[in-house]
């Protein structure tokens, strides 16, 4: 009960002795089933094996035999007294015994013969080995002489079966003759050297009730055969002649079914025309068979008995460890933790492990959380202000740097910022910015020590320690470094980003005002372009340029390109005044940026108040997105997409405000006309000394529609509302919407409105 009891409360012990235990049974399952299958196979195989030998032998007794025989015949043919007795016309008695005793000795001498006849055609007499001194007795008690009497062609020198009702063994004779004089030699041989052979064999294989015997190639067995419990004898002839017929020298088959099924062996001899048969009955062959499934299956369910004990015993034995590790964890989990009863014990132990990974990662996590907060909160108030934090607060943070010795402040500027917050998701935005703190700290650190802290906006500051190298040396290295940096974080996160490298500062109080003038050349960008270096001595010409005053000659030229159109002035002018922006500083381009969208929307306010046709341009949302570029080479771009609009709309007003007023000009026409007949496109045109074609084009541009369609749909809106309002007839109704055929009037009627006129005034009727 114990044991029940451990089992039923270990899921995962129950599951590995299931699982042994299931291989284990389909194992000897499958095993069982496949010697199930392949025994008959295999019995058959072997039962014809064992046929096939013993019908060999008998077939080279009887070839044996055959050609024993038929060597004594040929030469007893050729001897002079048989040659003498075939051909004698008068027969001595004296000299008859004499020749006839030589012939005795010839019999005597062969274990295979019982008896030679002479057939003497001239005078009709037999001499027989066997006979009396009268020449009517064959000595086969008259067998030889029914047969030859009876037979046009006799068979030569192969044995011919001969019987009556009352012998129960056929003799069995071999003749030979020629056919001019007729004369025969007959040679009989003992039957009993052949069928006591096959009695001997039927009388082995008795237990099996079966049987062996001869044939002829139609089946007819040569002696009488009595077969129990197999098939009857006219099927294994039916079945032996058809096999011949075909070719089939030797055959093993099962045929029958149920009681009478019988495995039938045949095999035939080419030198006497006969075919040695072994029959034996299916159920008798196949008992041995069942008895040997019988054992094997008893053996197997031993042995599967055996094998769930032992399965019991190494499952137990394998979940040992598993059990002194549950216990172990069992012991050691919370008060009011959830039962494993639910689950099994792999699947507890491994939650319970993950719990306690989990909460060691979470402490951890933290521990290693509030330390980062700390040193970036330190950090930030550093650079924000270096007064905030004290030299105690100093001490308490786990620095990389040596804040004693000299220190560099570099800014790292995340390109195409708005973008980044756009397309990605918070948790997205907190991967790439932390992958660029920690891939920019193990970079960088690798020849210096250094500091890396993101800001709340779109860059990050980098510090970066002291070293022994000289300042330009240590320039160029960390320049090389930082460039790294960029590729680095282009291949893997496609994130470019622009780096300000600021000067050396000697003590940690001067990073918050280094930062301002770092953060500052950073804004340089838009000059340098988008994953950039930017060095002091790289901006210091841009910095000292504080004066400006917007070219009052490009001011000039830029206008008169705007108000005459010419797209390649104000291209070149444009360029000019972009290329002198990239010496000034970055607050003077910002101003000539929006002095120069300035310029344009006055100039536009300019022409649209001497025309009537206005350019629409929204400066405003203008400003935001010339704003919103980080670099020249856009912002240069949007001036220029700018001027093409401002040209396009002032191309395209003259040619739309005068189609639209051909447009409005036939709709009135059409308004004012409808009832008149004769009201077409062609009337309408010549009214307006235009040709038709172009009339057609202009109003179809505009409406998506002919006018012939426009003066149709017109017309059969005016009848509608005539068939609702009034009580004319439908007649009228149409002549006065211009129709004067009632068909063409129904057809376009319900066309449009998919009922006849009269089937919609009706409707209204009934609805009303």
């Amino acid at each position: 009960m114990n044991i029940f009891r451990l089992y039923k409360s270990r899921k995962y012990l129950l599951r590995m002795l299931l699982s042994i235990t299931v291989l284990m049974v389909v194992f000897l399952s499958g095993s069982t089933l496949l010697l199930y299958y392949n025994s008959d196979k295999s019995m058959l195989q072997m039962q014809q094996q064992a046929d096939l030998k013993v019908l060999s032998q008998i077939k080279y007794n009887i070839d044996y035999m055959h050609d024993t025989v038929k060597n004594i015949t040929v030469s007893t043919y050729f001897d002079p007294d048989v040659v003498y007795l075939s051909n004698i016309d008068v027969m001595d008695k004296g000299e008859l015994a004499q020749k006839l005793n030589r012939l005795e000795k010839t019999v005597f001498n062969s274990s295979f013969l019982q008896n030679i006849t002479i057939y003497n055609a001239k005078t009709g007499c037999y001499y027989s080995t066997l006979s009396s001194l009268n020449c009517q007795d064959d000595g086969m008690n008259g067998l030889i002489d029914q047969y030859i009497h009876s037979q046009t062609n006799i068979p030569i020198l192969t044995f011919v079966p001969l019987f009556n009702e009352k012998m129960s063994l056929p003799a069995l004779s071999m003749f030979i003759y020629d056919s001019k004089s007729g004369s025969k030699l007959i040679v009989t041989i003992k039957p009993t050297w052949l069928f006591d052979n096959l009695t001997n064999m039927n009388k082995i294989t008795d237990e099996l009730r079966g049987s062996i015997f001869i044939t002829d190639k139609s089946g007819i067995p040569i002696q009488d055969q009595h077969t129990a419990n197999v098939t009857s004898m006219d099927s294994i002839e039916s079945i032996i002649r058809d096999k011949v017929k075909s070719g089939v020298t030797q055959d093993y088959l099962v045929y029958g079914s149920g009681e009478s099924k019988s495995i039938l062996s045949f095999m035939a001899s080419n030198k006497n025309d006969w075919v040695i048969a072994s029959v034996q009955p299916y159920e008798v062959v196949s008992s041995k068979l069942s008895n040997m499934r019988v054992i094997s299956l008893v053996i197997i369910i031993g042995f599967l008995i055996l094998s769930i004990a032992g399965s019991l015993f190494i499952a137990y034995r394998l979940y040992r460890p598993i059990e002194h590790l549950l216990n172990q964890v069992t012991s050691n989990r919370r008060k009011g933790a959830d039962d494993h009863s639910d689950v099994d014990e792999l699947k507890f132990i491994s939650t319970a492990f993950q719990d306690a990974m989990h909460q060691l990662v979470k402490h951890e996590s933290e521990e290693h959380m509030n330390r980062d907060a700390l040193k970036t909160f330190a950090l930030r108030r550093l650079i924000s202000d270096a007064s905030l934090p004290t030299p105690e607060e100093m001490e308490q943070v786990n620095w990389e740097i040596d804040f004693n010795e000299e220190l560099r402040v570099c800014v790292l500027l995340i390109d195409d910022f708005v973008e980044f917050e756009s397309n990605a998701s918070e948790g997205e935005k907190s991967l790439y910015k932390f992958a660029i703190a920690n891939i920019t700290k193990e970079l960088v650190s690798k020849s210096v020590k250094c500091e890396v802290v993101p800001m709340l906006n779109d860059h990050f500051v980098l510090l970066v320690g002291g070293a022994n190298e000289s300042q330009g040396d240590q320039l160029h290295s960390l320049t090389h470094t930082l460039k790294e940096l960029q590729q680095t974080l282009l291949q893997y996160y496609r994130l470019s980003i622009t780096i300000s490298i600021g000067e050396r500062v000697e003590r940690y109080q001067e990073v918050s005002q280094q930062y301002s003038f770092t953060i500052e050349n950073a804004s340089y960008r838009i000059i340098f372009g988008k994953g950039s270096i930017i060095t002091p001595d790289l901006v210091g010409h841009n910095n000292e340029n504080v004066t400006f005053q917007f070219p009052t000659d490009a001011e000039k030229k830029l206008t008169e390109a705007i108000k005459s159109g010419q797209e390649k002035d104000f291209q070149d002018h444009l360029f000019q005044l972009f290329q002198q922006m990239k010496v000034m500083h970055f607050n003077n381009i910002m101003y000539a940026i929006l002095h120069l969208l300035a310029l344009i929307e006055n100039n536009v306010r300019e022409m649209n108040s001497r025309t009537v046709r206005q350019v629409s341009l929204d400066f405003k949302q203008q400003v935001q997105y010339i704003m919103k570029q980080e670099t020249l080479e856009p912002m240069f771009d949007l001036f220029l997409a700018i001027f093409q609009d401002i040209q396009k709309q002032r191309s395209q007003d003259a040619k739309e405000q005068s189609n639209q007023i051909l447009t409005d000009t036939v709709k009135e026409m059409i308004e004012l006309q409808y009832r008149d007949l004769n009201l077409s496109l062609q009337s309408i045109a010549a009214a307006m000394k235009l040709s038709s074609a172009h009339v057609s084009n202009k109003f179809r541009l505009h409406e998506s529609m002919s006018i012939s369609e426009y003066i149709n749909d017109f017309r059969l809106r005016k009848a509608l509302e005539l068939l609702e309002t009034k009580d004319y007839s439908i007649t009228r109704i149409m002549e006065m919407v211009g129709y004067n055929n009632e068909s063409y009037f129904f057809k376009l009627f319900k066309k449009k409105f998919g009922i006849t006129p009269k089937e919609y005034r009706f409707k209204t009727v009934v609805q009303e």
